[in-house]
Formats: structure tokens, sequence, C-alpha cells
């Protein structure tokens, strides 16, 4: 599946008339009538609608929806914001069908909304300002109300590029989206505020999207290493170097070489604080040295991950100095994202793994800035230093330089606790050593990691989800991921 910017939505939507010869009503009328079949099909009974209309495409669909009601048997109460006499032709004309019918409408001024669903058909997907006080004052409004809230296309407030408010958006319980889906209705808090997200083409062909530049693509499989040989060896499957594990921090390196393992990895060593050795005890599958093993250790390497717990030490700077002229793929994770590293290295196969407080470091931001708009920041990120990018977060992006971005979608919040970041970091080292691309590894690894925590939440709640739990669960996705071709 394929997102576009809403510039992008609008050159489909004229692809559409030009291409496949609809009229601009007849897509206005699917679109309206996609929403109200959605809408019956989850609240089934409903005697009462409240449509909010505005004055541009979006009120036209509302208009349709609304004379879908009418010819239920369902009451309307059609309350429009905005000056009408500013409608397009083909909204005007939905607007004249409704009173043509009988039907009625009343401008907004802080009436009893009556409804038992609230249909938001106000601001649609090219607001890129921020709302004024009164647009904001409806919309709080509109989010008070103990109804159910379906948003047509995209919640009103929400930047359909970025997926943030401007400031407030409408809070929907389902948005319906039509012809192309829009980048931010899965970034940020789009997919907060859109809450169950249905697709409708309208029966928009590929012909009519041909040309028609994509902004991302959504994770819904993934490469993963081929099926082994019998005749094979631990050495196939690639030999890792995990370096971090300063005092107090040894967990993370625990976790990061634990799920290299479980995704395949054939040997893992662990480079940690010599008073970190017997830490990592338990765990026998992990060969474990002091740092001062790495120039031994990395001719044997064939992908080194450096960060998870290496902490901001002289000896850690060391380290990063003498891993500057490797020429092997690099994970770089947590301390060791560090501009002046990042720049200083001459491997030409790097992946970075930022959380966005990380990418702020890098690039001398603030984390509302990267999460303000975490497309660019991830395109930026990636050309910067040359590298494949996996910004963190909701909707985890990954980014490479002269490649179409992809987002996960799966997962959930229950993965915002500690060590997360180190799992992953593992899964997509052992990846690589199994002989995936840096951005196909990348893809992989978030989608496993997701799954992973979905797989979790299917038996327990997500809130009591910890580290340890997506590793124990590696083996099984991966599993149902073969299963699945």
């Amino acid at each position: 599946m394929f997102l576009y910017s809403p510039e992008k939505v609008y050159q489909l939507d004229q692809a559409a008339v030009k291409v496949d010869g609809f009229t601009e009503v007849e897509l206005m009328q699917r679109a309206g009538r996609s929403v109200w079949r959605a809408l019956c099909l989850r609240w089934p009974a409903i005697e009462k609608i409240t449509v909010f209309a505005g004055s541009g495409n979006n009120g036209g669909d509302a208009f349709v929806v609304a004379l879908c009601a009418r010819e239920q048997g369902v009451e309307v109460q059609l309350l429009v914001q905005g000056d009408l006499s500013r409608q397009s032709g083909t909204s005007r004309h939905f607007a004249q069908l409704w009173q043509q019918a009988g039907g009625s409408y009343e401008d907004w001024q802080g009436q009893s909304i009556s409804g038992d669903i609230i249909v938001d058909g106000l601001l649609g997907i090219g607001l890129q300002r921020e709302l004024n006080d009164e647009w904001q004052q409806l919309i709080e409004v509109i989010n008070h109300q103990p109804v159910p809230r379906v948003a047509i296309d995209i919640p009103s407030g929400l930047n359909g590029l970025t997926g943030n408010p401007q400031p407030v958006a409408v809070e929907a319980d389902l948005c319906v989206t039509f012809i192309g889906a829009k980048t931010g209705q899965y970034l940020a808090d789009g997919p907060d505020y859109c809450g169950e997200l249905i697709f409708e083409d309208l029966g928009v062909s590929s012909a009519a999207r041909a040309g028609i530049e994509t902004r991302l693509e959504v994770i819904r499989s993934c490469q993963l290493p081929p099926t082994r040989k019998k005749n094979t060896h631990k050495n196939h499957y690639g030999n890792l170097l995990i370096i971090g594990g300063d005092q107090g921090m040894s967990g993370a390196v625990t976790l990061a070489a634990r799920a290299a393992l479980r995704s395949g990895a054939g040997l893992v060593t662990a480079l940690v604080h010599p008073e970190c050795r017997t830490n990592l005890a338990a765990f026998p599958e992990i060969m474990v040295l002091a740092w001062d093993a790495l120039a031994a250790k990395l001719p044997q390497a064939s992908v080194v991950v450096i960060g998870p717990g290496l902490g901001d030490s002289a000896a850690a700077g060391k380290i990063l100095e003498d891993l500057q002229q490797v020429d092997l793929p690099v994970v770089v994770d947590a301390s060791a994202l560090k501009a002046d590293f990042l720049e200083s290295m001459e491997s030409a196969q790097l992946l970075i793994t930022p959380h966005p407080g990380e990418a702020a470091a890098l690039l001398s931001s603030s984390s509302a800035e990267i999460q303000a708009d975490r497309l660019a920041a991830s395109d930026s990120l990636a050309q910067r230093f040359g590298a494949t990018c996996v910004l963190k977060g909701s909707g985890t992006l990954i980014a490479e330089s002269g490649r179409l971005s992809a987002i996960n979608v799966h997962g959930h919040a229950g993965m915002a606790s500690a060590g997360m970041g180190d799992v992953l970091s593992g899964i997509v080292a052992a990846l690589i050593g199994q002989g995936l691309s840096l951005f196909e590894a990348a893809r992989s690894a978030v989608l496993i990691h997701a799954l992973c925590a979905e797989d979790f939440s299917a038996e327990q709640d997500q809130s009591g989800l910890i580290a340890g739990d997506i590793i124990e669960r590696i083996p099984r996705v991966i599993r149902q991921l073969r299963d699945q071709g």
C-alpha cells in the first residue's frame, strides 16, 4: 500500500477525471456513499445523525452523506460552518439536491448537537495553517460530545502531510479516506485522530495512478533470509560484534545479542566494560569479551553493532575512534549516535536507529521539530549521513537516499518501554548478517519487532510488555511470516 501527499492526491483526483472518465459529481457521490455504507455497517441501528459541512469539497461529501441518510429514513441535523457561496460547482450541486429533497441546514452558532453520531465534513486535506479560534472552539465542541465521530476523508484540523493537529483536530472513531491514503493519516498523531481508517479507491484505476509520485510505502510484508540448507554451519549466518555495555548498562548489550541470536545470527560476540563480563554469564550462547578485545575481534566480524549501553566515557570515545575506518555494515544506536562519529565513518554501509530525541541532536534540532515533520527528518538524516535511517516511534520510518521510504503501521503503545531499541538493533544486525541489504533488513526487522508486540498483546495487556517478551516471540513471528509466503 502506498501513501500520498495531499498535493499528489489532488493530482490523482484530476487523473481519475482525465484517464478514467469520471465526472467530479460522480466521484463526490461515490465518496459520500462510501462513508454512509461504512457508518451503517458499524452502527446499523442509528436513528439520527448530525452532519457538519464546510464550504469546500469535504462539505460537498457531507451533503451526500446527509442525502443517503435521508433516503434511509434517518433523521439528519445538518450544520454548516463557512461561507457556502464559496462552494465549488460540484459541492453546490449536492447542496441543492439536499434542499430539493426537503432538507434544511443551519449555520453553526453553538446550538445543541442532537445526533447519535457526528459526521465531520468540515475541512479537507489541504489544511496546512493553524486554525483560528472559531474553528478551534467548534472542533473542541465536537470532541466533547459523548457520541461516535466519523471523519470524511480526514479528521478536520489534521495536517494531511505531517499528521499533526493544527493545533486541534476532530478525534474520529472512524475515518473513511478516498482515492489515495494520505501520509498524515499514518504519521505522528494521525493514527490517534483517525481511529479506524478505511480506504476507498472509488474505482480509480491503476492507469490513472500511474505516474503520480507516492511518498511512502506501508510495510505489509517483508523479505526474509532464505531457508537454510542442511549442509551448512554457523559461519554462513553472520558473525556479529555488538559493542556497548558500560557499567550499569550491560542489559542493553544482552538484549541486542539475544535478539540477534533469536533472529538467526550464527555467532554473536559482545564487547562490554571489563567489569561487566560476568553479567552476561546467564546466556552461554553469547561470547563475551572486554572492550580491549576490539582490535582482535574486528577482523572476524561481518556486522558491527555499536551503541547499546555504550555510554559517554573516555573509553567509549576511544572505541568510536577505532571504528571510523571499519569497512563493514555498521548498525549505530543509542549513545553512539553522534554526528561527528557518523561523519567520520568510512563504511559505506551505515544503518542508524535514532528515536526523536537522538534525531534532534543529530540535526541540531528539537524533538518537537522532529515530530512535527517526521518524514522530512528521516530524509534529512539519511541524506546527511549517507545512511539507512530507522526513525523510531509511532509509525517508524525507514529512509535511504534514492529509495521510496517505508512506514511501519504495526505494533502498539506498549512498545514504549526500556530496551525495545536494543532488541531492534539485534534483529536488524542479524538479518544483515544473513545477507539482506541494509534497507530490506531494516524493513523486515521493524515489522518483526512490531508483530512480536502484537503477538504479546493478543494474550496479555499491552502495558505489561517488556523487551524480553519480544525476544522470545521472534522465531514464532518469523515462522508465521514464512508461512504467509
